[in-house]
């Protein structure tokens, strides 16, 4: 294996220093390169430490994850978050006695309930996972955007992406119609989604097994018309296909135009004489390829 540059030790920017290694481990990423990322991460948080910055190093934990998640290494990925935490705040977090934030939802949605879903720790993570829910149901439009965190239809999550707040009931052996906000959930959809899909709010606010036929609807109609793969939330399906359309082909050639960006080109030209195994890496499949 090639070392791994340590930027720490010829530039002063940290901004700039995170910036080149993200990109760097963003490719390793999306090629594969799954023992090589792990091992990529760990030199760059071993030269921030010895540069005197540890929390420098902060941003190559979640790509580190990424590779435990390739592998299906829920321990490994669980291991490496209390680590994060540790490093970023100088102590273990007492998850059940926490006080969280706006800024900790995040984080609860994508890593801390669904890890621990994963390792069968189901009322914790399933309070954890309403605690992050109930925070954006602040917001105008949530409903639409946490669906994905409500429900899938999968009868067992096997990543952290699959996990949802229908599994941890299901595990709990409780019925989704007893959240609290799921009254709330279902009032916030757009009227339209209802008239469209053929299900009606008062039926599915009192039978939660019709959140299967209104998201497979929602998916589909979604899958029909992103063919850029972007999306601007609920207004792809509330607006008419005919405006989405025109919003996806603007965003189509947007992305073909970036494609040929000397800017981007220049970049990449210049990220392969820093990390040298780039120039012999298969570029990953994209969407900017595929437009």
């Amino acid at each position: 294996m090639q070392p791994v540059p340590n930027l720490f030790r010829t530039w002063d920017n940290p901004k700039q220093i995170e910036r080149y290694y993200s990109l760097y481990l963003a490719k390793l990423h999306a090629a594969h390169r799954t023992h090589r990322l792990v091992e990529v991460c760990r030199s760059i948080r071993r030269y921030a430490r010895n540069h005197g910055k540890p929390k420098a190093g902060l941003f190559t934990f979640q790509y580190e994850m990424y590779a435990c998640e390739g592998i299906g290494d829920a321990e490994a990925m669980w291991r490496l978050l209390r680590g994060w935490d540790r490093t970023a705040l100088g102590k273990t977090v007492d998850l059940a006695n926490q006080r969280w934030n706006a800024e900790d939802a995040h984080r609860l949605l994508f890593l801390y309930a669904p890890l621990l879903y994963l390792r069968g720790r189901y009322r914790l993570g399933c309070q954890l996972l309403e605690e992050a829910l109930k925070m954006h149901s602040r917001q105008e439009g949530w409903s639409f955007e946490l669906l994905w965190h409500v429900y899938k239809p999968l009868p067992r999550p096997s990543t952290i992406y699959d996990v949802t707040l229908t599994h941890f009931y299901r595990a709990l052996g409780r019925d989704l119609g007893d959240w609290p906000l799921w009254g709330a959930f279902v009032d916030d959809f757009h009227s339209k989604l209802f008239r469209l899909s053929g299900i009606r709010r008062e039926r599915l606010r009192s039978d939660p097994a019709l959140l299967k036929p209104f998201f497979e609807w929602i998916s589909g109609e979604r899958e029909r018309r992103l063919f850029t793969h972007t999306t601007m939330g609920e207004a792809d399906l509330v607006e008419s296909r005919a405006k989405v359309k025109r919003r996806q082909t603007d965003v189509a050639t947007k992305i073909a135009r970036l494609v040929n960006d000397p800017r981007r080109l220049r970049l990449e030209e210049e990220l392969k004489k820093i990390f040298p195994e780039l120039a012999g890496m298969q570029p990953a499949q994209s969407i900017l390829a595929s437009c």
